[in-house]
């Protein structure tokens, strides 16, 4: 029976082996680039030449709170993604607090940051993506009964936006590119991740199981349907050698068969048997394959399905959106000691492009890399209803003088003279109404669905910790956004007939956005100390 239509509870969207959580939209645009060739003698075409295919992805969420959706997409290492360990440590923490000229690290935090975008080590070029479609007949259900599934490799993200506005959800959007795009049917609908790890036994200097119960489709081309290709065009696994100098990740051809060769994996479906190449250095802790391939069902045991509903005390699982009175918003010197918050704030929207360089190469049509153009800029733009004169001297970095009624003027040179200025977003879980009070007067109440859950916080002098929540303890941030070295880009003021005097605010930054699971005392951002990414 031929399908008439896909709606949003029939489709998932999965990035290398996570499902993405408060998606609302899925695009994919394919431009195809063509060149008709003519000749000096007549007047038809003799040839009409392609060129690569630009694929155009869209993934806007809603922003409740968590930060997995940017880790993956910026493929934080795998020990970095978790982001549970209490305290966070070197090892598992991806951010740090750091100080000095040497930005010696002090303190250690969860999360993610735009230089990560950047980071080739350890990680292949882009981020595998598809979206499996959910047979008509199990709507409403869980089920596992895949019509079809669209398929996107070497996905590169090139651009994100948080944006924070009275009378609307929070929303948190992201761009990306490629240059690859196919659909999935019949035997190859369903599309499986594995990771085998080396050190949990996962696989030996021989062989590991894969698949199964499942048996990997037989594509058109007569190969095997991993999904992932080696330099040489040829479908196979991903193969990542931590003690490689460099931390390389490569992408190694599959072969159907029965015994082991050199230069290549193969692939043995009597026993599910992945068997390595023979001349591949021994495994050894910390080694992993990463096999993405289409079959005729997902494999059990394993992270393949079409979809989960969150349920997880260390996730904003109860968060499906964020409202203005769940996001505190502040502006912060070098020489604050305490967060102070910024009113009569209409909007906030923080911008980063991620541009891209596709690298190419004679002797293949698509680019072999697509790697960030650096500095990242970032964009940020806050508008207000106009009042009195204190956004103007919070950006101006002049609040005290405004505070204490000793400010006679300001001008243009003093928002031109301020240049250490930090935004700080703060969103919370709860609404100041239902936390009775903002800021650190934020309150767990008794019967709260936030009893029970994990808080992440990092204290003055401290690296983040994280414990559960009871009854009457104060609400900590689920997330912490942080944008260093603010410069005015542009300010305006508005008053229209019949309308508030508005007041709009441009800033620029580079390569500084930092995003920290939990909350995050103002320490670790003044007095000479800022957020890093943790190497």
């Amino acid at each position: 029976m031929a399908r008439n239509r896909i709606i949003y509870g029939s489709q998932s969207v999965w990035v290398n082996g996570e499902i993405m959580y408060r998606v609302q939209t899925l695009g994919s645009t394919t431009t195809f680039t063509s060149e008709d060739i003519f000749e000096l003698g007549h007047l038809d075409i003799v040839d009409i030449v392609d060129d690569v295919p630009a694929v155009a992805v869209t993934l806007n969420t809603n922003d409740w709170g968590d930060v997995k959706t940017m880790s993956v997409l910026a493929q934080v290492a795998s020990a970095k993604l978790v982001m549970t360990a209490s305290p966070a440590a070197n090892g598992t923490a991806n951010l740090a607090t750091v100080s000095g000229a040497s930005a010696t690290e002090k303190y250690y935090h969860h999360g993610v940051s735009i230089p990560d975008f950047a980071i080739t080590c350890g990680n292949l070029p882009g981020v595998s993506m598809w979206a499996p479609v959910q047979s008509e007949c199990d709507l409403g259900t869980l089920a596992d009964s895949i019509d079809q599934t669209m398929f996107m490799d070497e996905v590169f993200v090139n651009s994100l936006e948080f944006g924070y506005t009275t009378g609307a959800n929070a929303t948190e959007n992201y761009g990306a590119e490629t240059d690859q795009k196919m659909w999935l049917l019949n035997d190859g609908r369903f599309v499986n991740w594995e990771e085998l790890d080396f050190t949990n036994g996962d696989f030996t200097a021989a062989s590991g199981t894969l698949a199964s119960g499942v048996t990997i489709a037989t594509f058109s081309d007569g190969n095997l349907g991993f999904l992932r290709l080696d330099v040489n065009g040829a479908r196979g696994v991903t193969y990542h050698d931590a003690s490689n100098v460099g931390d390389e990740v490569l992408n190694y051809a599959v072969t159907a068969g029965s015994t082991a060769i050199a230069g290549g994996f193969v692939y043995r479906e009597a026993d599910d048997q992945l068997l390595l190449p023979t001349d591949l250095a021994a495994p050894a802790a910390g080694d992993k394959i990463f096999a993405v391939y289409a079959g005729d069902g997902y494999t059990a045991g394993t992270v393949s399905n079409y979809f989960d509903i969150l349920d997880d005390t260390e996730r904003p699982d109860t968060v499906g959106a964020i409202r203005q009175g769940q996001v505190e918003i502040y502006i912060v010197s070098d020489g604050d000691t305490a967060y102070s918050n910024a009113w009569r704030l209409t909007a906030c929207t923080i911008t980063a492009d991620l541009t891209r360089e596709p690298l190419a190469e004679i002797g293949h049509l698509g680019p072999y890399d697509r790697p960030l153009t650096v500095p990242v800029p970032i964009t940020v733009t806050i508008d207000t209803t106009a009042g009195d004169i204190e956004h103007w001297s919070r950006f101006a970095d002049r609040y005290a003088a405004f505070a204490d009624d000793s400010m006679v003027e300001i001008d243009l040179a003093d928002l031109m003279a301020s240049e250490d200025l930090k935004l700080v977003i703060k969103v919370f879980a709860q609404t100041d109404e239902e936390a009775g009070g903002t800021a650190a007067n934020r309150t767990i109440a008794t019967g709260s669905p936030l009893i029970g859950q994990d808080k992440y916080y990092s204290a003055m002098d401290a690296h983040s910790v994280n414990s559960v929540y009871s009854a009457s303890d104060r609400e900590y941030a689920l997330k912490t956004i942080v944008v260093e070295h603010l410069k005015i880009t542009d300010e305006a003021y508005t008053l229209d007939m019949g309308t508030n005097a508005t007041q709009t605010f441009g800033f620029r930054s580079t390569n500084d956005l930092y995003v920290v699971k939990g909350d995050l005392d103002i320490m670790h951002i003044t007095d000479g100390n800022k957020i890093r990414r943790n190497s």
